[in-house]
């Protein structure tokens, strides 16, 4: 595709995203460079015809995301005059020109694009008059270059400082919501002291406390690919993976999904719920709530605000049914964004219910799926990942899971189980050999008959794709430790490996006996 075309089908919107047309242009990098900054030269002249004109030119989004991922400096001053036009009367202009979702991609794009001139940035944050989330989002630049090695923890430290004494008690902007906020994320336990002047704008203590147990804990350790470094604190590397995602680049998407069953199922029981709650208005105190609970109305939901739930449960759902819709069209990455959205309700539905178990959680609410199906099919989305980020994310996940059920109960061993395996599983992935082992080693100091951790261990070394670690002898060795082991069960399992492992190390007769030994156990059983 020559240059002169890539840049006429970046030009204006349309429906479809013009994919190729992007693939092309970062493939010519250094020819098409220029041509993009002649866009942002064109939108900077030519605002208000961009804003009111009907034939939607919308080059100047491709260029700024494109140049950002080029890591392209000529890009960013374009930024930042656009930002301060927002003093003028041009200030809905300026909004569309940036779009609605620019406090997610604005700090990421002037970091990418960052040319040293912190007094353009300091200029806009320190601006009462300009928006005061275009200001929070600006000041969320400095954040990512902390963590990317461009600016020290003592320039950012002192600046913060810096805001924080210049505050004055009757402005509650919220930029200082936001060095609350970027204080909590990057441990700046430095501003420990004086981060008291904005307690009186957090209006949720439990936030409050979360910051003093960062301050406190000693353990704590900023990890880029952990939830929320990973998708706010990077620099712009993926446009098509980025754009992919927006919303007005998926109406035809929208209008199919809509058509389907998933979205008529998933709207039938959204109605019930509904009707379930008007149908109930009248119950009484020892009837049985309506939720489904199986407990006395009085006990469960009479003085809750049941719009909360209600608003979060329908959200839920409409994220698990266009999630398996897209898992049914191979669109894995759409599948996965969604099944984390739904996840982070469902944790603060059970953190303000009391919620203590998935089986207790899909008792009392029926959804479009169960929780037991579908986080099971998120996990599996994580473990067939091998990017950095999703391991550390599926650690995440177990965490949040060991953090919210009471694993400690019987009735809930299973998942204390699995997620002991899980976590070890991702650990070893990520090349902490020693620590996914002791994880493993610690419980089964606890219950020596768990077959399946030693299972677990044994499959980290019988995996050819793992050259570094693939050692049959290792796992055969740590397989044949069960057969010591009293009241062990499920060794089925075990002999089944242990066949499999003497054949791939040669040894046919080893491998027969251990064939006849599961036969032997199946029937048995």
């Amino acid at each position: 595709m020559e240059i002169n075309e890539i840049v006429e089908q970046l030009k204006y919107y349309t429906e479809d995203l013009p994919k190729e047309a992007l693939k092309e242009a970062i493939k010519h990098k250094e020819e098409i460079t220029p041509k993009l900054l002649e866009m942002l030269e064109y939108t900077k002249n030519n605002l208000e015809k961009i804003y009111y004109e009907e034939d939607e030119f919308f080059g100047y989004i491709y260029a700024i995301f494109l140049l950002a991922e080029f890591k392209e400096t000529g890009a960013f001053q374009y930024l930042i005059d656009l930002i301060n036009r927002d003093e003028d009367e041009n200030e809905d202009i300026v909004d569309y020109i940036i779009g609605d979702d620019y406090p997610e991609y604005l700090p990421r794009l002037l970091a990418s694009t960052y040319n040293g001139d912190d007094k353009a940035l300091f200029d806009i944050i320190e601006n009462k008059d300009l928006n005061e989330f275009v200001r929070s989002s600006v000041l969320q630049t400095f954040a990512i270059l902390y963590l990317n090695g461009i600016k020290d923890r003592n320039f950012i430290v002192s600046y913060f400082k810096k805001l924080l004494e210049a505050k004055k008690e009757e402005d509650n902007s919220y930029l200082y919501e936001e060095i609350f906020v970027e204080t909590e994320h990057l441990r700046l336990i430095e501003l420990e002291g004086i981060i008291d002047k904005i307690f009186n704008l957090i209006e949720d203590k439990e936030e409050i406390q979360e910051l003093k147990d960062i301050f406190a804990n000693e353990r704590y350790k900023i990890n880029k690919n952990l939830y929320p470094f990973k998708p706010c604190y990077e620099y712009i590397y993926d446009t098509v993976g980025i754009m992919e995602e927006w919303q007005c680049f998926r109406y035809r998407e929208d209008e199919e999904y809509e058509q389907s069953d998933d979205n008529k199922v998933c709207e039938y029981i959204i109605s019930n719920r509904v009707n379930n709650i008007e149908n109930n208005h009248d119950l009484g105190r020892n009837d049985l709530c309506y939720c489904g609970s199986g407990k006395k109305y009085k006990k469960c939901c009479m003085n809750k605000d049941k719009s909360k739930d209600i608003e979060k449960l329908d959200f839920i759902d409409h994220c698990i049914s266009k999630a398996e819709w897209y898992l049914k069209r191979e669109e894995t990455k759409k599948g996965h964004a969604l099944y984390r959205m739904a996840w982070f309700d469902v944790k603060d539905i059970c953190k303000e219910n009391n919620i203590k178990s998935i089986s207790e959680y899909d008792e009392k609410y029926e959804g479009y799926d169960s929780l037991l199906n579908w986080l099971q099919d998120y996990d599996n989305l994580l473990e067939m990942c091998d990017e950095e980020d999703k391991l550390y994310e599926r650690l995440e996940l177990w965490d949040s899971v060991e953090e919210i059920f009471d694993l400690k109960n019987e009735k809930n061993l299973y998942w204390k189980e699995r997620a002991i395996r899980e976590k070890a599983n991702t650990e070893f992935r990520l090349g902490n050999e020693d620590k996914a082992t002791k994880i493993i080693e610690e419980y089964l100091n606890e219950k020596e008959n768990w077959v399946w951790g030693y299972i677990e261990m044994a499959d980290w070394y019988d995996n050819k794709r793992d050259k570094k670690h693939y050692n049959l002898e290792k796992a055969k060795n740590i397989l044949l430790k069960t057969e010591q082991i009293k009241d062990i069960e499920d060794m089925d399992a075990v002999y089944e490996r242990l066949e499999s492992i003497y054949d791939k190390l040669g040894d046919k007769e080893k491998s027969k006996e251990y064939d006849k030994k599961w036969n032997e156990y199946v029937h048995r059983k």
